[in-house]
């Protein structure tokens, strides 16, 4: 018998990392069970969305603002599965039990994790998973256990990184038609087009910063921001080739999201730049065991530790060894596992 799996990622109109997760989460299991399982996404009607692979209801919203229409989608699909990303309100959980569905809430920040956490889900809510990578063995504050104690019918799961295992002939190519090689270039990602920071957007941020450099530089999906002399713009890709070029670059000046956890599974050099209060507090604790480089998220700044990075290539590697001994896991296939448990249950 075939099942019906539902996503609900938090996903604004340029779509999101949660949307991304969703989308790697939903591609593996795809490429592992086939058409056992029919696959579909609430998603905002904006969100850059890849229609041709799976069924997607459009939203006017967020999910956190569509509730209605989230509902809708949930009694009309009937899944044996709802996924909620960061988006986890009443009305959808309510429907989902209503349709028969089990429910599974997937949590990244502290600010989103307390909806998991709520006592009035605990009939409501089967399973909450955790990315907590930043915590690096610490115990989860008090208020977080004593949330699990109040919802002793939910299960609880820790998980670091959810990624694609790289694709470096995908991205050997893809350098290869720019002439670049692994360690040839520097690579841009901050993310967060919805955020401000010293008064630029964060692509535009770090155009302004780093202009002309020694190495070329790769900037992932600039949108319309002019870009310096020796950048290339590259669109947006698939996970696993990002992946790759993350891994093949010497230095990746991105936010703190969650490509840095990413980024540091695969032991890479990362310059992390905050483009929030919750991103400063991730970057913060890997800052402390010296495995990333930071700086406030000012063009000057900016600007000054790229420059500190390039001219130290000897801090680089040691950089990378440090990353790695943080010990991150790549736990898509986990997660994929618990994915497929909640299905079959």
């Amino acid at each position: 018998m075939q099942r019906r799996l539902l996503f609900i990622p938090v996903s604004g109109g340029r779509g999101g990392g949660e949307l991304q997760r969703s989308l790697i989460l939903a591609r593996t299991l795809r490429a592992q069970a086939g058409d056992a399982v029919d696959i579909r996404f609430v998603v905002h009607q904006q969100a850059p969305f890849p229609h041709e692979e799976f069924q997607a209801t459009p939203l006017p919203g967020s999910p956190t603002r569509s509730e209605a229409e989230v509902a809708a989608a949930i009694a009309g699909f009937a899944p044996h599965l709802c996924l909620f990303d960061s988006s986890l309100r009443m009305t959808a959980l309510h429907a989902a039990r209503d349709a028969g569905s089990r429910t599974a809430y997937l949590s990244a920040r502290p600010n989103s994790r307390w909806r998991g956490l709520d006592p009035r889900k605990r009939h409501l809510l089967d399973a909450h998973w955790l990315l907590a990578p930043d915590r690096l063995g610490a115990p989860p504050p008090w208020p977080e256990r004593l949330g699990r104690l109040l919802l002793r019918d939910t299960r609880f799961r820790y998980f670091d990184a959810v990624f694609e295992p790289p694709d470096d002939a995908e991205a050997g190519r893809l350098l290869a038609t720019h002439g670049l090689a692994a360690d040839g270039y520097d690579l841009v990602c901050p993310g967060g087009p919805g955020y401000v920071v010293d008064g630029m957007a964060p692509m535009a941020l770090m155009a302004a910063a780093g202009g002309a450099r020694d190495l070329p530089v790769l900037a992932v999906d600039p949108g319309e921001h002019a870009l310096p002399p020796g950048w290339t713009a590259l669109p947006r890709m698939p996970n696993r080739v990002l992946m790759g070029l993350v891994r093949g670059a010497r230095l990746n000046v991105i936010n703190g999201g969650g490509l840095l956890v990413q980024a540091l599974t695969l032991g890479a050099p990362c310059l992390a730049v905050p483009m929030q209060e919750e991103q400063a507090q991730r970057i913060a604790a890997f800052a402390a065991r010296d495995a990333v480089l930071t700086c406030a998220a000012q063009r000057d700044a900016v600007a000054a530790a790229w420059q500190d990075a390039s001219n130290d290539p000897g801090a680089l590697d040691a950089l990378r060894q440090r990353a790695r001994a943080l010990g991150l896991r790549n736990d898509l296939q986990a997660m994929i596992d618990e994915l497929r448990a909640l299905l079959d249950a």
